[in-house]
């Protein structure tokens, strides 16, 4: 397939793919823009460590869900680590959380093979901590760092 110079309408292609470009930019910054917003509510870091039995769930999901909602406040939340630890995520990663209560539930879909493919199979954490509602765990962030007391799950 020719280059556009080698087709004779180099200079209009290259106009036309500029102005593209161009626009396609704006339309992402405007984007970002908007899911950033000025209305974010300030953060703190947030950091801690989960043992289900006495091993760390690696791969798990943690979600810190906030005692008082208040409209445009995130839902802050983590994945866990090889080694247990887990830094909590509002808006970019390992941001933190607002400050505030909060209860925290936990969810663990192991990966299982299927056939050539592998998928996530069942949650193997108990049902009571994979929700607010019934979560046993509330914590409170502070105007700073935090460092969470440490999670332990037993069946």
């Amino acid at each position: 397939m020719p280059l556009p110079d080698e087709r004779g309408d180099g200079p209009g292609v290259r106009f036309r793919l500029t102005l593209f470009t161009l626009v396609l930019s704006g339309v992402a910054a405007a984007l970002s823009g908007c899911s950033r917003g000025e209305a974010r509510v300030p953060v703190y870091p947030v950091s801690g460590k989960v043992t289900f039995e006495g091993a760390p769930p690696t791969g798990a999901f943690i979600v810190l869900h906030p005692a008082q909602a208040k409209e445009g406040q995130p839902t802050p939340s983590g994945k866990v680590k090889d080694d247990g630890t887990f830094t909590l995520t509002s808006y970019d990663g390992d941001d933190g959380a607002p400050a505030g209560d909060y209860s925290v539930s936990i969810k663990w879909y192991k990966l299982i093979k299927n056939g050539s493919d592998v998928k996530a199979g069942p949650n193997v954490i108990p049902a009571k901590y994979g929700t607010p509602e019934t979560s046993p765990w509330k914590v409170k962030v502070g105007e700073a760092a935090t460092q969470l007391e440490p999670l332990d799950i037993k069946k």
